[in-house]
Formats: C-alpha cells, sequence, structure tokens
C-alpha cells in the first residue's frame, strides 16, 4: 500500500541528518554544499532541504519526540516538557531540554531562540503555527498519531 505520508521515514531522516555529525576517527574530508545536502518529503508533500546534518532538533508533539529519543537525537526543545516526562518515562528528555510552550501553540520565541536546524511538527499542528514556525527554521510536518492505523504509520 502506498502512503504518501511518510511518518517513520522522515522521522528516520531526521535522525539520521542529526546522526550523520557522530563520529568517525578518520580525518574528514571536503566536501562541497551539495554533497551534505539532504532532502525529505514531508506529510504535506513539501521537499524540506537542509544543507547538512540537523544538529539542533525541536518537536513540537510527544509521539514525534519519542520517536527521536528512540532513534538517539535529543531534541533541544520539546512542548510541554513536564507533560511529556509524565507521559513517556521510556524514552527519556536529556537535562536542559527547554520547553517551547503547549503542543498546540508552541512558542514561536522559544523556539527561535534554541536556533533549531531542524522543527519536527504534526499535522495536528494549525496551519498559522506552521508557518509563524517555518520564519525560525525549516519544518518538517509528519502525520498525526492515529491509533486506528499505527502500523501503516511505520512504513
Amino acid at each position: 500500500m502506498k502512503n504518501q505520508h511518510l511518518t517513520w521515514p522522515a522521522l528516520a531522516a531526521a535522525a539520521a541528518l542529526a546522526l550523520t555529525a557522530c563520529g568517525t576517527t578518520e580525518a574528514p574530508k571536503k566536501e562541497s554544499a551539495g554533497d551534505s545536502a539532504v532532502t525529505i518529503t514531508d506529510a504535506r508533500g513539501k521537499k524540506i532541504t537542509l544543507d547538512g546534518p540537523a544538529e539542533r532538533v525541536v518537536g513540537t508533539e510527544w509521539n514525534v519526540v519519542e520517536s527521536l529519543v528512540t532513534l538517539g537525537v535529543q531534541p533541544v526543545g520539546v512542548a510541554d516538557v513536564k507533560g511529556y516526562t509524565a507521559y513517556n518515562t521510556a524514552a527519556p528528555l536529556a537535562k536542559g531540554v527547554k520547553d517551547i510552550g503547549t503542543r498546540g501553540e508552541p512558542s514561536v520565541a522559544t523556539v527561535a531562540s534554541l536556533k533549531p536546524d531542524l522543527i519536527l511538527a504534526t499535522t495536528d499542528l494549525s496551519d498559522s503555527a506552521i508557518a509563524q514556525l517555518s520564519k525560525a527554521a525549516p519544518v518538517a510536518v509528519v502525520r498525526s498519531a492515529d491509533a486506528s492505523r499505527q502500523i501503516d504509520q511505520m512504513v
């Protein structure tokens, strides 16, 4: 079945972007700007291109944050940190993660102050909030959690 809204692949791509910077012992090779650029297509069908690995990622919804942490990416900003830590003990946040406000209305000023390379949002977030967040950094939108079709979201 063709899935136009690629939640897990998009999260995996974001994780890969963040983890690409993780070490090797080899001397770095000179790369042209185009060599390290990565492009993904989000749930809106919008292409998101980053110049290189995303090292500073913000998550606006708990399921996105849980996936990031599970994949080894510690976000720099999370919506409703207190709620997330009560909701999820299996994928704990690192100390010092900044609370960016509520899941439905993240603080654009707080997000911008974190200087993220990438913001991961879900289709539940309003178009106006996504537009505002886009002023701070590229926003990749993934499908919102849907308990009725969980396996389809991973494919």
